[in-house]
């Protein structure tokens, strides 16, 4: 198997530690210009069991991104940056960006957004019940509100009505993720696993912060009929 550059082989890691350690996945094609203050957002988490694997894609090989990207390796072992100049597109990297990880859950963050410190810590007591763990947020940038959305268990919840999950909030079980390359990659999953019964809660205070600026997936054009079109397949 091809390795990325930036690949790196981790000796086994006993099962019972794996359990409530998490991979953070961020990848980044545009935002560069973000990234500092999303890295230290992970690196001041009062919950220390994780590893952020930084991937860039769609770029050349050995671009600027990559290279400016790659200095935030020197945070700690513990953070990796990745050159997936082959891959294209959000779902298709993240999908890619799996084989990378050592550990059993999953967390996104998108490079434009951040978390509060108590973020993970606040997550982990929820890892035992449920499959989709989520947060509230706070919009910052062009918008400074919080999205209307349902809190505690959501199991229940009509995920047709709204996309109840901040994508920068969540933490999955690895074994259910894979994304699909549509535009709407989250709301897509988290309909799918929905739909397959699986259990999801949103801790009800804000912990993430999540930018809204004019090149952000919250202003991109064709969203809404991209959601018509995933909606009719889980209608």
């Amino acid at each position: 198997m091809v390795r990325a550059k930036g690949y790196k082989s981790y000796p086994p890691i006993d099962r019972y530690i794996r359990l409530k350690m998490i991979s953070v996945l961020m990848p980044i094609y545009n935002g560069i210009e973000f990234i500092t203050d999303s890295v230290i957002s992970v690196s001041e988490q009062t919950y220390t069991k994780w590893e952020l694997i930084i991937a860039v894609n769609g770029h050349p090989p050995n671009s600027e991104v990559f290279n400016l990207a790659k200095q935030y390796e020197i945070v700690g072992d513990n953070v990796r940056v990745l050159d997936l100049y082959n891959c294209k597109g959000k779902a298709n990297t993240l999908n890619e960006m799996l084989k990378y990880c050592k550990y059993d859950w999953v967390s996104l963050l998108d490079v434009d957004d951040m978390w509060l410190p108590e973020k993970l810590e606040k997550q982990i007591p929820h890892m035992e019940k449920y499959d989709v763990i989520g947060t509230q947020c706070r919009y910052f940038g062009d918008l400074n509100t919080s999205p209307n959305i349902p809190l505690g268990d959501i199991t229940g919840f009509d995920f047709r009505q709204v996309n109840p999950i901040i994508n920068s909030s969540c933490l999955v079980r690895k074994n259910l993720c894979y994304w699909e390359e549509n535009g709407v990659e989250d709301y897509d999953m988290w309909l799918r696993l929905w739909t397959q019964k699986k259990r999801f809660f949103n801790v009800e205070e804000i912990l993430v912060k999540h930018r809204i600026h004019q090149s952000s997936a919250f202003n991109a054009k064709g969203n809404q009929h991209k959601v018509s079109d995933i909606l009719q397949k889980y209608n």
